[in-house]
């Protein structure tokens, strides 16, 4: 019979300790703990045209490609509106790919899923919760 332990939840938002890179790092080296398949690596903080740099992004074998944004903390308006515009960006400057926006945060708020079904059927758009929790030291 396997043994039940209790973790404590970390916040990461404010955290002394874990930095947003050290999660962009973490989810570069180790894609399959975001749930969508097997997929390959392409680049980190990959600077866009227009300003800025998306977090992480990826191909899978079916020729989609994920324009994944890092948040810690409640998903927040700026960065869903980041999120959609590195997928449009992306999205246009290769159309040979298929493509989908990704955001990765610590809370997925009511508010974001509003904002996904007025988008929804227009915008290819996933939402994972990150949850990071202390086992031993």
């Amino acid at each position: 019979m396997p043994n039940l332990i209790n973790m404590e939840r970390i916040p990461l938002k404010n955290n002394p300790q874990i930095k947003e890179d050290m999660i962009q790092k973490y989810l570069f080296d180790n894609p399959t703990v975001l749930g969508l398949g097997d997929l390959t690596p392409i680049q980190r903080e990959k600077i866009q045209p227009s300003g800025g740099r998306l977090d992480l992004l990826f191909a899978s074998d079916s020729a989609t490609r994920y324009e994944v944004e890092v948040q810690l903390g409640a998903t927040d308006p700026s960065h869903i509106i980041r999120t959609i515009e590195y997928w449009d960006t992306e999205r246009k400057r290769y159309p040979q790919y298929d493509h989908c926006a990704v955001i990765v945060a610590e809370e997925i708020t009511g508010r974001f899923m509003n904002v996904i079904s007025l988008f929804n059927g227009n915008i290819p758009l996933i939402a994972i919760q990150l949850s990071a929790y202390k086992s031993g030291n």
